[in-house]
């Protein structure tokens, strides 16, 4: 029997030492006790210290079938008992359209020109200069965002225009939700914070301080040195 003999050398490693040292970037900004919460970024790619606001009201996204008629559906709006996904609207005439909702229920036909308020749904069907025909449509989608964070910014509709958290880590929801963490109850450095230019550091001062979030404009976020 013939046996392989591995050759096996010094070790190459050498001695050595390095140090590193820990820069923190200056968020936190005080000794209050921080309260943090994981939540869902709805969308954005936002920096640790980005101003999160929560949506509490989904919008209504409207799409137009390949219709013969150019009116528009508006004064979109949501309420209780509104489900989340795609109801479709599909004419039965010129002034007319069936209305069924996203589980294939079928609700209270819609007319042309007059405000339909239904089961949480509300809107108009608008004509245009081309009446509508048999089977034209529209697809109105009702997204499940209610409950996610984005950015805030302050001429927002959707409840996001109130800023109630600071993302604790980077996140990136560019691709879809993801889970995250935020801070809830913090003091924070002012200069460290990532916000909407709808905002200036005064008025979101004002406005994260009833969300017992605490800014500090007098602390440097540069690298101590």
């Amino acid at each position: 029997m013939t046996l392989t003999v591995n050759s096996i050398g010094d070790n190459p490693q050498q001695p050595g030492i390095y140090a590193e040292t820990y820069i923190p970037d200056q968020l936190i900004a005080g000794n209050l006790k921080i309260v943090s919460q994981p939540i869902v970024l709805g969308a954005g790619k936002l920096p640790r210290g980005s101003v999160l606001g929560m949506i509490s009201s989904s919008s209504v996204e409207v799409a137009a079938g390949t219709n013969a008629g150019n009116g528009t559906v508006g004064s979109t709006s949501t309420g209780a008992g509104v489900k989340l996904g795609a109801y479709t609207l599909k004419a039965t005439g010129a002034t007319t359209f069936t209305v069924t909702d996203p589980e294939g229920n079928a609700l209270p036909n819609a007319t042309v020109g007059t405000a339909y308020s239904q089961s949480g749904l509300n809107f108009t069907i608008t004509a245009g200069g081309t009446a509508f025909a048999a089977n034209d449509s529209f697809t109105l989608t009702i997204p499940d965002s209610a409950g996610t964070y984005i950015l805030s910014v302050k001429t927002a509709s959707d409840g996001s225009q109130t800023p109630v958290a600071i993302l604790a880590d980077a996140a990136d929801a560019t691709s879809g939700p993801v889970t995250t963490g935020v801070y809830l109850m913090a003091e924070v450095n002012g200069n460290a914070l990532n916000y909407d230019a709808s905002w200036n550091i005064t008025t979101l001062t004002a406005a994260l301080r009833s969300a017992t979030i605490f800014v500090k404009s007098s602390v440097s976020a540069a690298d101590p040195s």
